[in-house]
């Protein structure tokens, strides 16, 4: 009968299999870090081979450069002895690097920051504005304080502590600079023939001599003119103390300052070696008995 019949038993074996090679995926996971260390050790020796001059030009130019606006130019030169727009250049070119680009409005914020920072007890009299694409800078007297002595042409210590924060900002521009002297309608009490003209001209030329000095390259400076009173700061008051003023204009519209020659090892430039000096002729001797003044 059916039922006596054995049943047939099914044995199933599973063989156990061993994991496999993991292969080469750690190799290129140790390739990417080997890469990475040496781009970084690259980048370390080259910042230790760069002039500190360098460095914060670099700085500049990845800080205001942006893909909406014109380019900000090539960080490295293209090719050997042709700077491109940014600072830095790789071997020894014959020109140093342009300045980089930087928008009126970008300059105009990067002043306002540094008057913030590092003029904050003097940011009431410092005015910085976007005039028609330029950038103008306003350093105003106020009642009973003054960055230049009463009928005086020579900044006092206030005046020259301005002038050297926003000279630091300026001399690394390759825009031209038009620094103007204005006074107010208060007529000027000196010697016949001296005036606000006079005044007013002598100041603006005592601020270029002053951000020479403090780094402002000669060949930025485009104007220097005095205006007395014919340009008020605060047109319904004449006589106020804050149309006594100096005007530093950054100028946009004009040509822009060609690039310094980079001095050559040894800081003497090349092929203009001084002759030696002659010796001076000897002075008169002077007479035994000399005139007396009457």
């Amino acid at each position: 009968m059916a039922e006596d019949k054995e049943q047939a038993v099914i044995i199933k074996k599973y063989k156990k299999k061993s994991d496999a090679a993991h292969g080469g995926s750690w190799k290129v996971a140790y390739a990417d870090f080997m890469t990475a260390m040496m781009a970084f050790f690259l980048l370390m020796w080259l910042l230790n081979m760069t002039s500190q001059q360098k460095k914060i030009a670099m700085s500049e130019y990845f800080q205001n450069y942006s893909i909406f606006e014109k380019g900000g130019g090539s960080a490295i030169s293209e090719k050997e002895g042709v700077p491109g727009k940014g600072m830095l250049e790789v071997g020894r070119g014959k020109t140093a690097a342009n300045t980089p680009e930087i928008s009126s409005t970008q300059l105009a914020e990067k002043l306002r920051t540094q008057v913030n920072d590092k003029l904050k007890q003097y940011q009431d009299r410092i005015v910085i504005m976007d005039e028609n694409g330029n950038v103008r800078i306003e350093i105003v007297d106020t009642e009973g304080d003054s960055f230049f002595p009463p009928g005086g042409t020579e900044l006092n210590k206030a005046g020259k502590t301005i002038i050297r924060e926003l000279s630091s900002v300026l001399q690394m521009l390759d825009k031209r600079l038009i620094i103007e002297g204005h006074t107010d309608s208060t007529g000027y009490a000196a010697a016949k023939g001296y005036g606000n003209w006079e005044l007013s001209t002598e100041r603006a030329l005592s601020t270029r001599i002053e951000m020479e000095k403090d780094g402002v390259r000669p060949e930025q400076f485009e104007m220097v003119s005095g205006y007395a009173d014919t340009k008020l700061f605060v047109k319904e008051n004449p006589a106020d103390p804050k149309n006594r003023r100096i005007s530093i204009v950054v100028n946009y519209k004009g040509n822009s300052v060609p690039s310094q020659p980079a001095p050559p090892p040894g800081g003497q430039a090349a092929g203009n070696e001084s002759p030696p000096a002659e010796a001076a002729p000897a002075a008169p001797a002077a007479p035994s008995n000399p005139t007396r003044a009457p």
